[in-house]
């Protein structure tokens, strides 16, 4: 009986092992059928110099880093700004596997020794002509500073709106786009330069760099 136990025991620890890999594989997007993931990443390198009255400065890679932690299938980091105003924009969108993807969020990156964040990270939603949007935003400020002097909007999409998931490792796609854009705070009374922006290029976005991924199994 004893013996028959420890074998119990051993196929019931070999079962949770192989079912927690299972279930891992799952989440970062192993086990299931990929197309051509690259071509559709590619898509983000064609979004235009121009968005409705910012015009792009600067556009980068992704760092080495940052790439291989996060798995990108296509990626691109571009500054925009408008010359009317002065106000600069700094977006980054990716697109890769749902897991690494779904984790990294500015309050962990944009938070150091001298910044810390100004008050909670709220939802704000974006009721454009192509869809309806929701994305957290976060406001940063210097320590020894009281009011911030940077926010940042973010979300998720598979191809779709834009959403401020609270658990996009769970979305019901293994794949993923982010959204991520930076810029200094409107003044007082005055309407925020980041979400002026949101409102003229994610309509670009989703015509020109973007692709369904819910359905590309």
């Amino acid at each position: 009986m004893r013996h028959s136990s420890r074998i119990l025991g051993l196929v019931i620890a070999c079962g949770l092992v192989l079912l927690s890999g299972v279930v891992h594989g799952y989440l970062d997007g192993r086990w299931t059928h990929q197309p051509d993931l690259r071509e559709i990443g590619q898509k983000l390198n064609q979004l235009p110099d121009r968005v409705g009255d910012w015009e792009l400065v600067e556009e980068s890679e992704l760092g080495a880093v940052a790439d291989k932690i996060l798995g990108c299938y296509g990626s691109t980091v571009r500054e925009y700004w408008r010359p009317s105003t002065g106000d600069r924009i700094n977006l980054a969108v990716l697109f890769g596997p749902r897991g690494p993807i779904a984790v990294h969020v500015p309050e962990v990156c944009y938070t150091s020794s001298g910044t810390v964040a100004d008050g909670e990270t709220m939802t704000v939603d974006l009721d454009l002509a192509d869809d309806q949007h929701s994305l957290w935003k976060a406001r940063f400020r210097h320590r020894d500073a009281e009011s911030a002097h940077l926010e940042v909007w973010y979300a998720w999409s598979d191809g779709g709106p834009w959403n401020a998931a609270k658990y996009p490792r769970f979305w019901l796609t293994d794949r993923l786009y982010k959204l991520q854009v930076a810029g200094a705070p409107g003044e007082m009374g005055q309407p925020s330069p980041v979400r002026e922006f949101l409102e003229v290029f994610l309509p670009v976005l989703a015509y020109k760099g973007m692709q369904s991924v819910a359905q590309t199994d």
